[in-house]
């Protein structure tokens, strides 16, 4: 298999832990408030995170789906370079509206620019590769 493949290979394989693994502070409320903080817990909290997960693990789905085909789905890596940006944005949104402490935010930032930094290297690195080389 072609190295820059390999790159975007990882790039969705380091999507799908990271996602998988969002879903726990998502669906677990201890784990939200030891990671952001939250203390209350409300109808709407429930509500709002139930939209979240599934969307993350859907998110999560679309990313398994692109890891079998890299090549040929690498589309998926530009739409998740996307989805990166958007959670960053509603993340400094809510350290900026108090919120969130930013001390909270400041490892998933670092994460978050690790996952922007590979998708982008996998996704432009394998611009021009022909769908025939791929394994």
């Amino acid at each position: 298999m072609n190295n820059k493949i390999r790159w975007l290979k990882a790039a969705f394989l380091a999507g799908i832990i990271t996602d998988a693994l969002a879903l726990v502070p998502i669906l677990y409320p201890p784990m939200a408030k030891f990671m952001w903080g939250f203390d209350k817990f409300s109808d709407n909290y429930f509500f709002a995170m139930g939209y979240s997960a599934s969307l993350m693990a859907g998110w999560t789905l679309v990313l398994i789906w692109a890891y079998k085909r890299p090549l040929e789905r690498r589309f998926i890596a530009f739409l998740t370079i996307l989805v990166i940006i958007g959670l960053i944005a509603t993340e400094i949104f809510a350290v900026v509206n108090g919120s969130i402490d930013i001390n909270k935010m400041i490892s998933t930032w670092i994460l978050q620019i690790v996952l922007l930094g590979l998708f982008s290297f996998s996704y432009f690195i394998t611009h021009n590769i022909s769908k025939e080389r791929q394994e």
